[in-house]
């Protein structure tokens, strides 16, 4: 071995340019930081009718060109549905155009990809060069069974081993790419593994994904204003515009007069859009049906599947359903068994998806912290849970009440590994966040919430500042680190202007509730 180290090291002073490729390829790496697959979310990889040829189409996302020729095919039908209510002809040329821009996704009776719709692959890394900043990203078809792809993620994972010449790997998934994680762990054990990171992930699911399927949907004006605003603080001048102008749309009452056109409009064609439509398309793409809870899934199956020309699809939509999702606490704790050290970071205290009747449970807008923390006990939005309420486990001897009174994280799954990041939207992760991640994967250590003053298990996000603050439960002993006070655009703001829009919002709220609005 050392003479082909010295060879490799001679060879490296020779030719610089190569030394990477030439020290992975031909021996172990002891650098001490495994290498980290950053495990994608859903829309991850475009999706493409015929890609490589003439008639190459993109499906998804669609390019600008594509929306705005869909919103050329709806203009015709929008005067007779204003002037004569022809809800009939606007859907029938809404389902055309959406179904025409889409509509090749859709999965067969099997949960089989037409034959000429696919994603591009990206090719295998071939740089080994890994560590803090460098990230082996796997990208996939999001539309299909996250078990086929965890075969996938098996290989990239073996490629990369062979890489960088390490024993193991560590994950970062994000979003649907804890589905895919889970069901890897589920179908390929846990040896290839060091750390991982679930970072915004549906684990148990999310009520986006469930109401929808099942036809729960719902309009609200006040959701709508915090998705928004939520999704755009004023975090920069451009952002305050943003922000600016979702509120005057708000009190001006114009979001009123829309969504009250919109839930007559939806009342008329919510059917047939679903069953012609919606239900066609969307709902065969098994990786959706990955996100449905638990509460939700029968239900969901019944009105969207055929038990006789779907078999395959449902059976494999059962598979992962009920060997992965209902099975997370036994993976989970399996993973930590088997010596994976595990960090789950749910976000929470924003708006979610308002088009869905579960609008007010807190989340990061997008997935339920209930469900992205793996079981944490959680008070809708802007509510607590209660004056004087007790944690629902004691054995771990341990307080995880939020100190805001938000969250009970007793309850989930790993309430010793799981952390909550208040204000962090969907898998958005800044400097601040990412140092946090490099910590735990680094450390070296078995690490959990009472490992490190700076990230307790209930933090502050802090993204005008790029960091994150403790809002408290340290362990015993541990001393409080002290930060500098903001001195970003959006403090400026709130310090400034904030307390003058609150009060006159509070009047225009007043106005609003006097007028029945």
């Amino acid at each position: 071995m050392k003479k082909i180290t010295a060879v490799i090291l001679a060879f490296a002073m020779i030719f610089s340019l190569a030394a990477p490729a030439a020290s992975a390829a031909d021996g172990a790496c002891d650098c001490g930081e495994n290498p980290i697959i950053y495990v994608g979310p859903l829309g991850n990889s475009d999706i493409y009718e015929n890609p490589g040829t003439p008639d190459e189409k993109t499906l998804f996302r669609p390019s600008t060109e594509a929306i705005i020729g869909l919103v050329v095919k709806l203009l015709p039908a929008l005067p007779s549905l204003l002037l004569f209510k022809d809800y009939d002809g606007f859907s029938d040329v809404l389902i055309e155009a959406v179904d025409d821009a889409m509509g090749a996704m859709a999965l067969d009776g099997n949960g089989n990809s037409a034959e000429n719709v696919a994603v591009i692959p990206d090719e295998l890394p071939t740089d080994p060069t890994h560590g803090e900043g460098y990230d082996y990203y796997f990208s996939y078809d999001w539309r299909l069974d996250p078990v086929e792809i965890a075969g996938q993620l098996d290989a990239f994972v073996k490629h990369v081993k062979t890489l960088t010449g390490h024993d193991k790997v560590n994950f970062r998934a994000s979003s649907m790419g804890g589905v895919v994680t889970m069901a890897y762990f589920n179908e390929y054990g846990y040896s290839d593994v060091d750390a991982c990171i679930f970072q915004s992930c549906p684990i148990l699911g999310t009520d986006v994904a469930g109401d929808l399927l099942c036809r729960r949907v719902a309009l609200d004006a006040d959701a709508l204003l915090a998705y928004a605003t939520d999704g755009y603080p004023p975090f920069s001048a451009g952002d305050t515009a943003l922000w600016a102008l979702f509120n005057i749309l708000y009190y001006s009452g114009l979001v009123d007069i829309v969504l009250g056109f919109g839930e007559t409009l939806l009342a008329e064609v919510e059917t047939k859009v679903f069953d012609e439509l919606l239900t066609p398309v969307f709902g065969t793409l098994l990786g959706l049906w990955a996100f449905v809870p638990d509460r939700s899934y029968e239900e969901a199956k019944k009105i969207n599947l055929d038990p006789e020309t779907q078999a395959g699809l449902i059976a494999k939509a059962d598979y992962y359903h009920y060997q992965v999702q209902c099975r997370a606490d036994e993976i989970l704790n399996g993973a930590l068994e088997n010596g994976v050290r595990i960090m789950i970071v749910a976000g929470y205290n924003i708006q979610r998806t308002p088009l869905v009747e579960a609008m007010d449970n807190n989340s990061d807008a997008t997935v339920d912290t209930k469900y992205a923390s793996a079981g944490a006990t959680v008070a809708l939005l802007n509510e607590t849970l209660g004056e004087g309420y007790v944690q629902k486990c004691t054995d771990c001897g341990h307080n995880h009440l939020s100190p805001d009174g938000v969250i009970d994280a007793s309850t989930c799954i790993l309430p010793e590994n799981t952390w909550f990041i208040k204000d962090m939207l969907h898998s958005n992760a800044h400097d601040g966040i990412m140092e946090m991640y490099y910590w735990f994967l680094y450390s070296g250590e078995d690490v959990d919430v009472w490992s490190n003053p700076k990230y307790t298990q209930f933090i502050q996000n802090d993204k005008p500042n790029l960091r994150v603050i403790p809002m408290g439960n340290f362990a015993a002993g541990a001393v409080a680190p002290e930060y500098p006070e903001g001195d970003s655009f959006y403090n400026k703001f709130e310090t400034y202007v904030m307390p003058v829009t609150d009060a006159i919002f509070g009047i225009l709220d007043k106005c609003r509730d006097f007028i029945g609005l």
